[in-house]
Order: structure tokens, then sequence, then C-alpha cells
């Protein structure tokens, strides 16, 4: 009989100890869990394409994405294309590029069959932006810039020296640490190649077929050649506030400031003027691609964008250089509009005062 209790007794112990070690065992990994934050970006798996819910439809896709907007009537100009508000990354119609800070996702939204899909993960976001080939990004966050390799599904958090990038398209980088170093440097597969030394401090950038145009506010335009980097030559003498190339590489929209008077123009690559505007505004309120787009403040004020002071736009130029033609739409809402962009469906462009896409229908 005292066999049989010990060999119960014994049983019970064994039971006990398995139970302990099952509940210490599943602690410990729900503590790990709970220990495992994201970090600053992450990459999402692929993924197909996910529908856009519409207003009304009943979808549940595993991260919600901005509904579209109920129309509005037909005799209005102006549409909200979605009720969320979002930040502009690019528009390559159909794809809209966003970043959804609900979510903390950059996405994009392909506006002819209502799909979206998701591309990064993205914690304290400023602004992101695209290669022309939409091969790369750039991220900037509160903690600096990163590279996103999409082709490759690579993540690369960049210098702390980087202060400004050109997509050519390779990833050229300047770097600056307010000391000793100012140079130009390409990045590839994670490591920095320096292709020169550059005294220009703050440089900006603008693409064209042949290099890469580079100036300082207010500065005149200094050409590098792909085929001579060594040498940095004067390609426009002036004073140039800000540029933009057109899609091809062969027309060059530029702002100055001339006889105390703001203006722009639109020379060729043999710097012949094809045309003259008497107004000015922020590159970044402009697209150039087949057609120019520009919104115009009320008052151009060359320190109000970086500043982030609103200036509202009086209206939204188009200029057709092929036909040497010139459009206006007279905005009578306040809007303070980033980069306007021509598509099948109207102009659809940012208002930064509000996160919200609109389009434009010109009449």
């Amino acid at each position: 009989m005292n066999k049989r209790r010990n060999i119960i007794l014994v049983i019970i112990f064994i039971l006990i100890a398995v139970v302990a070690l099952v509940i210490v065992g599943y602690l410990r990994g729900k503590d790990k869990k709970l220990e495992e934050r994201p970090g600053l970006i992450e990459v999402p798996q692929k993924e197909t394409p996910t529908p856009i819910p519409i207003t009304g439809e009943k979808q549940t896709p595993s991260i919600p994405t901005p509904p579209l907007a109920t129309p509005t009537p037909s005799t209005k100009l102006y549409q909200s294309l979605f009720d969320q508000p979002l930040f502009y990354i690019d528009l390559d119609y159909p794809l809209l590029y966003v970043y959804d800070p609900q979510n903390y996702v950059i996405k994009y939204l392909n506006l002819e069959d209502e799909t979206y899909k998701e591309i990064l993960k993205v914690f304290n976001f400023k602004n992101a932006w695209l290669s022309e080939d939409k091969t790369k990004m750039v991220i900037e966050t509160s903690k600096g810039f990163s590279l996103a390799d999409l082709k490759t599904d690579s993540l690369y958090n960049l210098s702390p020296f980087v202060k400004n990038f050109v997509f050519t398209p390779e990833t050229w980088l300047y770097l600056n640490d307010d000391r000793s170093l100012s140079y130009l440097a390409k990045f590839q597969k994670g490591e920095t190649i320096k292709i020169r030394n550059l005294g220009i401090l703050n440089p900006e950038f603008a693409l064209l077929k042949n290099g890469v145009l580079i100036y300082e506010k207010n500065s005149p335009l200094f050409l590098l050649e792909f085929k001579e980097p060594s040498i940095l030559k004067i390609f426009l003498e002036g004073e140039y506030f800000d540029v933009l190339t057109n899609k091809n590489k062969d027309l060059i929209f530029l702002v100055l400031k001339e006889n105390n008077t703001w203006q722009s123009k639109i020379i060729d690559l043999n710097k012949k003027n094809k045309y003259s505007f008497d107004w000015a505004t922020n590159k970044e309120k402009c697209s150039f691609d087949e057609v120019l787009v520009c919104a115009l403040p009320l008052n151009f004020d060359p320190e109000s964008w970086s500043m982030l002071d609103p200036n509202y736009d009086e209206k939204i130029i188009i200029y057709d250089p092929k036909n040497n033609e010139i459009k206006e739409i007279i905005l009578e809402e306040k809007f303070d509009l980033v980069k306007p962009k021509l598509t099948p469906l109207g102009i659809i462009a940012w208002d930064r005062s509000s996160f919200k896409f609109y389009l434009i229908k010109p009449e």
C-alpha cells in the first residue's frame, strides 16, 4: 500500500513540475514579445495590391487606407480625393505615393483601379523622395536620412553628415560636417565612394542628361558632367533662386531676381530663352513633365517655404512648351499647393495647409 502511495505522490510531483515549467516558459515568451518594439523603419514583405475601400463598401484590409471622398457637385472646381490627411511623396499617374500618418506607412495608391500597396513602415517621418525610376527612396526622419532600395528590399541608414542628395539615377550624397568636410559621394550597396570636394556649402541640384546642375540660393549655376566629375564648370552666370528640369532633361525652368524684380523663365540646353514669366514661385510648388504646372502665391516670399509659413495661392499656371501655350486657373479657395501635376483626371495637387489632396479640373 505504501509503495503504491509513493508512486502516486511521485507522479503528482512530476505533473506539478511539468505544469510549472510550461507556465514559466509561457511568461518568458510573453515578456520577450512585449520587449520587441518596432524599429525606426520596417520593411514589410511583398504583397499584392489591396483594393482601396470606397465609402460605403464593406471591406476590411489589414491596414486601412483613406477612402475616396464623396464627389463634390459638378459645379465646383475642386474635389477632395481622400477623407484622411496624407503626406505627399510623388505622383506618377496613376500611382500616387503618400505617407499615411495614422498607420505610419508609405504606400502607393493606384488612382485607376483603386488599389494600394504598402512599401515601408516609417516612424518619426519628416519627408521622403522617390527616384524617377521608382527603384530608390530617401526617407528623412527625426533621426536623419535613410535610403531604401526598393528593388532589393534593402534599407541603409545614411551618414549623419548627409545634408542633401540627388538621384542621377545613382544616389549621390552631399556630406558636410560643418567643419572641414564638404564633398559629393556615390552611395552603392552600403558604401560611400567620394566623387569630389565641393566648395558650395548649401547645394541644390537639378538633373540633366549629361550631368548635374549645382547651385546655392541666389547663385550662378554650375555644371558637373558625368564624364568629367573632377571639373566644375560655370553653366550660367547670374543669381538663380530655384531650378527645375523637365522630364526629358532638355528644358530648364529658372526662378531668379533681376533688376530687383522676381521673375522666371524657361531655357533650353543651349541657354536660349524659350519663354519668360513675370512671376516667381518655389520649385516645390511646380511640376515639369511635358508641361510646366505651377501654383503662384498671392505674394511671393522666398523665405516663406522653408519657414513653413502659409502663403496662399492666387492661381495655377499651365505652360505647354511644345505648343507655346499658357493657361491660368484662378483659385477662389485658400490653398498652399505642392507639386500640382496635370493628369488625365485633371490637376492633382497636395494642400500643405490641410494635408489633403485635391483634384482641380481646368475649365
